[in-house]
């Protein structure tokens, strides 16, 4: 069965049921009451923001008494300790935000010039997959649903308010919908993102408070650092997905998860090497796992989550009579017993690891020393070069 098949067969039981089948058992962000329900317009020249705070009423206004109007719901880094997410329905909300705030960085008012640093932090974070700060719900909903219509109509925020049965098209009724679709526990590899919403507020506010101004651009090191952590949210997004129970179940009909009965060869006998070397064969033959990719498995099928789980390499790949057997080398605690169903997906990136490469990353381009944290062109420097060497380097 393709991915396609599959996606199809879970849109004709939502058809056939008249509810939203689950992709998901975990939740793709926190919920919050502190969250702000917005909807910007930008029109001839002009942005026009309707604001609902949770259990609150929809309020409007326009241009600069727009940012006035976030402030006084929570919008603003001024005087605020935790940050206020973003609920919206509509991509142009954001980019419309973003040029009001823009419009008045600097703005006598230290409220409206709160809001507008608002508005950038959510702007920075929305581009974090993953992130909390700033949830478009008709993406977290196709995120976690699937609606018996056809994926075009998923796009559309209207089809979501009619199949959760949600009356209240306003602002209002956001707060509704965020609920409908955060129930249960967080993905697991989301925390560390959720954590890096909490640092990147913080740093915000400290900035701030320094009067550093966010509308200039971005300088060599802050901008190398910013591409970094969006790259490494976008890994452990990726990876969060395949943790859930029910996404493993879809991922093995698009290869990045393998289901196949194990065989175990002992060392041989003399041989230094302790571990017996493990083999999965497969019935599928679509799987994207190489030689040399790190996996992690466990006795049992995608739908399972056990504690006891092996990391290894695929050292082999190759196909023998029709199957796929992938060779996995020595596997030393947690494995599997000769002839078991196994399961295999790519081993998730460490939130540690990134951390800490991003912090050494950090340190690189503040010693400035050389022209890539500089930023200016380098220059070149001759030498003298032995002949062999410039024989090497020659084209044929």
């Amino acid at each position: 069965m393709s991915v396609e098949w599959f996606d199809l067969a879970q849109r004709l039981y939502a058809a056939e049921t008249r509810s939203p089948v689950a992709r998901l058992t975990h939740t793709t962000f926190v919920p919050s009451t502190a969250a702000l329900a917005v909807r910007a317009v930008a029109r001839g020249g002009s942005v026009t923001v309707a604001v609902a705070g949770f259990e609150g009423r929809e309020e409007r206004a326009r241009d600069v008494d727009a940012l006035g109007l976030l402030a006084a719901h929570g919008g603003t880094i001024v005087g605020r300790c935790d940050p206020a997410p973003l609920l919206t329905d509509d991509i142009g909300t954001l980019p419309a935000l973003v040029t009001l705030a823009r419009a008045h960085a600097h703005h006598p008012d230290p409220q409206v010039a709160g809001a507008a640093a608002m508005v950038a932090w959510w702007a920075d974070r929305a581009d974090h997959p993953g992130t909390s700060a700033v949830v478009n719900l008709v993406a977290a909903s196709s995120a976690r649903f699937v609606l018996g219509t056809t994926p075009e109509a998923e796009r559309s925020a209207t089809t979501w308010r009619q199949w959760f049965g949600i009356c209240d098209d306003s602002v209002i009724g956001l707060h509704e919908w965020a609920a409908k679709i955060s129930g249960g526990p967080l993905l697991p590899l989301l925390e560390p993102i959720h954590e890096d919403d909490r640092y990147s507020w913080d740093r915000a506010l400290s900035a701030a408070t320094a009067g550093h101004d966010w509308s200039r651009p971005d300088n060599t090191a802050s901008a190398a650092m910013g591409l970094r952590s969006r790259c490494d949210a976008a890994d452990l997004k990726a990876a969060a997905l395949l943790d859930d129970p029910l996404w493993r179940q879809r991922a093995v009909h698009t290869g990045h998860v393998a289901v196949g009965v194990a065989s175990v060869t002992p060392p041989p006998k003399g041989s230094r090497r302790r571990n017996a070397s493990l083999s999965v064969t497969c019935e599928r033959l679509d799987s994207r796992l190489r030689v040399g990719s790190e996996v992690t498995g466990w006795m049992g099928t995608p739908a399972d989550r056990p504690f006891e789980r092996f990391c290894v390499e695929v050292t082999s790949a190759q196909v023998v009579e029709g199957k796929l057997v992938l060779g996995l080398g020595s596997v030393g605690a947690h494995a599997p017993a000769p002839g078991a169903r196994v399961c295999l997906m790519p081993q998730p990136p460490s939130p540690q690891t990134m951390r800490a490469g991003r912090g050494r990353y950090w340190r690189l381009y503040r010693a400035r020393r050389s022209w890539l944290s500089t930023g200016q062109t380098p220059v070149a420097a001759r030498r003298e070069v032995p002949l062999d060497v410039l024989i090497a380097g020659a084209e044929d």
